[in-house]
């Protein structure tokens, strides 16, 4: 039995800004600050390269060990702005987690996330608690782009 679920925000920004910071690890790391963490990215300047694949300890609330996660990069599609991951690890079978930004207008974008969930018995609480991560994910997102990505400000890039 799989689950799939589908957030989507709209950003004051333009998508290219939006891809540019989409394919860097430090993004992930800071829409996920707060609730979950992933030190194997930490300190990670290269972005996510299609093909790549790699495991390490997701970490609840940045301290609690929840399980080994693999996160396998499936697709990095620079024409539409989309990756694709397939993922798995502790009560999960499958994760697989679609990335999109398209443009509005030229200083607006939609960004949105689609994962389809097995986790066989305990697929539909984790639907209900992936759609809750992925509310907050784009929260995280608006404040990442208000902080950095706004078309009059700084552009995305890691130092």
């Amino acid at each position: 039995m799989t689950k799939t679920i589908h957030v989507e925000t709209m950003l004051p920004t333009s998508a290219d800004r939006v891809w540019s910071a989409m394919k860097q690890p430090a993004t992930m790391l800071y829409v996920l600050r707060g609730i979950a963490g992933f030190p194997a990215l930490n300190g990670r300047p290269d972005p996510v390269e299609e093909g790549e694949k790699g495991s390490g300890w997701l970490m609840a609330f940045h301290v609690i060990p929840s399980s080994r996660h693999t996160i396998e990069v499936l697709r990095v599609d620079e024409e539409n702005k989309t990756i694709q991951t397939h993922e798995y690890g502790g009560v999960l079978k499958r994760w697989d987690h679609t990335l999109h930004v398209e443009s509005v207008s030229e200083n607006q974008s939609r960004y949105s996330d689609t994962v389809e969930i097995d986790a066989r018995a305990l697929t539909g609480f984790v639907a209900r608690l992936a759609q809750s991560i992925y509310r907050y994910r784009q929260r995280r997102w608006h404040k990442l782009v208000n902080k950095h990505l706004l078309p009059e400000g700084r552009s995305y890039r890691l130092k």
